[in-house]
C-alpha cells in the first residue's frame, strides 16, 4: 500500500522534477559506460558524440521510468519480500526501456535509411540475442535502482536520505 508521501499525486512539481532527474541521471551514467565500453572495444573514439546522444536517450527513458511509475508497472509485487518487488521491476522496467529502444531503432531505419555502402553501427539491436543480451544487462543494471527505491519506499525517503548523506557518528 502506498503512503501519501509516495502517492504520484500528493508529489509536488519540484519533487516530481527532482525525481525525473535522478532517475535520467543514473540512465545517463549507464548508458555513458556502455557507450564508453563500445568506443573502446570497437575503437570509435568519436565519444563526444555519441555522450550527446546518450544524454537524450536517457531523458527520454527517465521519461519512460516516470509514465511506467505512473501506471504502477511492478506495483503489485510490493507485498511481497523485498527481493521481489526489485528483481520483478528490475525485469519489467529493464523490458520496457529495451523494447522502446527497438522501436526507436526501427522507427529511426524507416524514416532515415542508412546511405548505401555506410558502415554498420557499432552495436544495433538487430538480433534477438543482442536484444535479449541487452534487456540482460539492463535487468542487472536496475537492480541497484530499484533495491534503493524500494528500501526509501519500505523505510521512508528521509531515514534512507539519513543512512546515506548525513553522520552517523
Amino acid at each position: 500500500m502506498p503512503t501519501d508521501e509516495t502517492a504520484p499525486h500528493s508529489k509536488t512539481f519540484f519533487q516530481r522534477i527532482s525525481h525525473f532527474l535522478l532517475v535520467a541521471a543514473y540512465l545517463w551514467l549507464l548508458l555513458s559506460v556502455f557507450t564508453l565500453h563500445n568506443a573502446v572495444t570497437a575503437s570509435d573514439w568519436t565519444l563526444a558524440t555519441h555522450l550527446g546522444e546518450v544524454t537524450l536517450k536517457a531523458l527520454l527513458f527517465g521519461k519512460f521510468v516516470l509514465i511506467a511509475e505512473h501506471l504502477h508497472l511492478g506495483r503489485r509485487a510490493e507485498h511481497l519480500p523485498l527481493v521481489w518487488p526489485i528483481l520483478i521491476k528490475a525485469a519489467l522496467f529493464a523490458i520496457v526501456l529495451i523494447g522502446f529502444d527497438v522501436l526507436e531503432e526501427h522507427l529511426l531505419a524507416a524514416f532515415r535509411p542508412a546511405p548505401a555502402g555506410a558502415p554498420a553501427e557499432a552495436f544495433t539491436l538487430s538480433s534477438p540475442a543482442q536484444i535479449a543480451s541487452l534487456t540482460f544487462m539492463a535487468f542487472i543494471a536496475l537492480i541497484p535502482f530499484f533495491g534503493i527505491n524500494e528500501l526509501g519506499r519500505v523505510m521512508g525517503r528521509e531515514k534512507l536520505q539519513a543512512l546515506f548523506f548525513k553522520s552517523r557518528g
